[in-house]
């Protein structure tokens, strides 16, 4: 019988599996269990994979301090969050394996996990996860992703705060945009910035989606609505009908 995880992976949203994803570490051993898909891999074996790759050496190089050394990371660090996200489960027989009911499962996913260019990508890729780890910044994303032109973060803070409110941007108090817009200067948007998701200049105010080639549309999109950004004074120069959707499909 399945872990927890085989309940969990259905009730994990996308902020979970995201931040399970955001360490190189975890991402080596969701790709080694991926390897051996469908029939898994038992603990040991995968702690002596493990050290191998991590060690970038072959498999008969590792001793058996390091293989120990590499299943007690595996047991109490990485393969928790990791089933705790719905990404492996595991069975009585310490058997590691992708759950059947694949979660991310697309082209950009997969090439996420090949471990091609893996130590060029690490940094790169963990930055991006970390980003994509917060339903606010997602939600950012989508707003951004139906805009041509810059716009300003106090447009995007009210856009932000009546979609978290589910309602119409003219309706949101002042005081909760302004707490939003605080949010998103001093956290959400150099966040995104730093992972190339977003162009941010915080003198001006400006904020753009740029455009990323492994960010799909339906890790973004993964919350109920995504009002458009209000045309308004704070947004003047920002055509209504101005509206995309940049994210690769």
């Amino acid at each position: 019988m399945s872990n927890s995880a085989s309940s969990g992976s259905a009730a994990a949203g996308h902020t979970d599996r995201f931040a399970a994803l955001a360490d190189a570490r975890r991402r080596t051993l969701l790709r080694l269990v991926h390897e051996r898909s469908p029939d898994g891999i038992g603990k040991d074996d995968l702690a002596a994979e493990f050290a191998a790759v991590t060690a970038d050496t072959r498999r008969h190089n590792v001793s058996a301090d390091d293989q120990q050394r590499a299943l007690v990371e595996l047991h109490h660090k990485l393969l928790p969050r990791l089933t705790d996200a719905g990404l492996l489960e595991t069975d009585d027989d310490d058997v590691v394996r992708v759950p059947d009911e694949q979660l991310l499962d697309d082209t950009v996913f997969a090439e996420a996990l090949s471990g091609s260019n893996r130590d060029l990508e690490a940094t790169t890729l963990d930055a991006l996860f970390e980003a994509l780890a917060d339903e606010r910044r997602r939600r950012t994303l989508a707003i951004l992703g139906d805009r041509y032109q810059p716009v300003t973060t106090a447009a995007l803070a009210r856009a932000v705060a009546a979609a978290e409110a589910d309602a119409v941007g003219h309706e949101v108090p002042q005081d909760r945009v302004d707490e939003v817009r605080t949010a998103l200067v001093h956290v959400h948007l150099p966040l995104l910035h730093e992972a190339t998701l977003i162009g941010y200049d915080d003198e001006s105010g400006r904020v753009s989606y740029e455009g990323h080639p492994r960010v799909r549309t339906e890790w973004v999109r993964s919350t109920d609505g995504t009002p458009a950004i209000e045309t308004a004074s704070t947004d003047a120069d920002a055509a209504p009908d101005a509206r995309r959707s940049p994210f690769p499909l």
